[in-house]
């Protein structure tokens, strides 16, 4: 259906006055007052602050770490020099054992010990006889915070577990390696002690278990092999007490920075849960001021639908009143036409093909011609406080069936 615009139709000068005067429904809606820039400061501040904590709740513990490192370096460069005389003498000792009871022993008997202790050995291992060598991996943290910017709430959680584990597991070998300049010292005393036993039990021939005595020789062996405890050199030590302290060191800041971004997304979490909580005890007053901010019906400062201002049934500019209001006004006393009409002339004169459809359903929109607000029944048809040609036709519609 074909429609003119009176923005359109009418003069610039007509167009620019009316704008001046728009409807309270066609204001744009005020803005809502975003606070989420405070909240953001807010949030911000704990999250520095929160990292803040964390490496204060770890910087006692990491300066008595880095006084134990050279500490640990020194003892077991120390003790490390002075078992190497009684580890060379148990050596020598072990082996002269050995040749005795190989001469004592048929090859077979020899055989099945051997495979025995391996069989024995492997469920030692098992049933976690301690790990020899260093006890840390290399730890890439690198790599474990690539992203970490990104990660929301539940996946940062699992990333700080994560490199908590590894930090606290290299922690955890540097304490051991602390102590392994008096368990160095413990191992061959303890071990000097059952070879000393042995070579007693092997030297009376008439009180001599060979098979006895050689699966102690093994058992005894195996200490042997792991009196260093897996560092066949003194670097090979000093590395691995300088890995685990890094991986503490470093660990410990990469965790101080993942917790002050835990601590803003839990903030801005906590923010959101207390916001929601307050829509869900509020719904009404929610749904009151949305329509308040939204549609503009201030009815206390005199803009009303029935103030003398801008409302809908003023004198000034409001709808229905005799300024610039577009919408259906009533015929004054006196029996005289609204201004601008000749009597029983049509708002409308041109003629229009479609005028029957369009009066069609313009009683339909207008419900049936009986008395409506056509601002309530037809919003749309309002334009700048001016009303359209088709509301035109609805209100000549509404006259003739009062005439009727």
């Amino acid at each position: 259906m074909a429609t003119s615009y009176p923005e359109h139709s009418r003069p610039d000068h007509e167009h620019d006055h009316e704008h001046e005067h728009h409807h309270e429904h066609h204001r744009p809606p005020c803005r809502e007052c975003d606070l989420h820039g405070i909240d953001d400061v807010a949030c911000e501040s704990k999250g520095v602050a929160d990292r803040a904590k964390y490496i204060a709740d770890h910087a006692v513990k990491q300066d008595e770490r880095r006084k134990q490192y050279d500490t640990t370096r020194t003892a077991y460069t120390t003790k490390r020099g002075a078992a190497a005389a009684d580890v060379a003498a148990i050596g020598k000792d072990l082996r002269q054992i050995r040749e005795q009871l190989r001469c004592q022993l048929d090859r077979e008997t020899l055989e099945c010990l051997d495979e025995a202790w391996i069989e024995v050995s492997e469920r030692l291992e098992h049933c976690g006889e301690p790990h020899t060598g260093c006890c840390v991996e290399e730890c890439d943290f690198d790599r474990e915070c690539e992203g970490y910017e990104d990660d929301d709430l539940h996946a940062l959680n699992d990333r700080i577990t994560r490199i908590d584990r590894a930090v606290t597991a290299a922690e955890d070998c540097f304490d051991t390696l602390t102590g392994e300049p008096d368990a160095l010292t413990t191992r061959v005393a303890d071990l000097r002690t059952d070879v000393d036993k042995l070579l007693t039990e092997i030297s009376d021939p008439k009180t001599l278990d060979p098979r006895h005595a050689y699966a102690t020789l093994r058992w005894l062996w195996h200490r042997y092999d792991d009196i260093w405890w897996g560092f066949p050199h003194l670097r090979d030590f000093y590395d691995c007490l300088c890995q685990a302290l890094m991986c503490s060191i470093t660990g410990r800041r990469v965790l101080g920075i993942l917790t002050g971004k835990l601590g803003v997304l839990q903030c801005h979490q906590d923010d959101d849960d207390k916001r929601c909580e307050h829509l869900r005890t509020h719904v009404v007053e929610e749904v009151l001021e949305v329509c308040a901010r939204n549609c503009h019906h201030d009815r206390d400062n005199g803009h009303g639908d029935n103030g003398h201002g801008h409302g809908d049934n003023g004198h000034g500019h409001g709808d229905n009143g005799y300024g610039h209001g577009g919408g259906p006004r009533e015929t004054p006393r006196g029996g005289r036409e609204e201004p601008g009409e000749e009597p029983g002339e049509d708002p409308d004169p041109d003629p229009d093909p479609d005028s029957g459809e369009e009066d069609a359903d313009c009683a339909d929109d207008c419900g049936g011609g009986a008395p409506v607000d056509l601002v309530a029944a037809r919003p749309g048809i309002w334009r700048n406080g001016m009303v359209t040609p088709a509301a035109a036709r609805c209100r000549s519609h509404i006259r003739s069936a009062h005439r009727g």
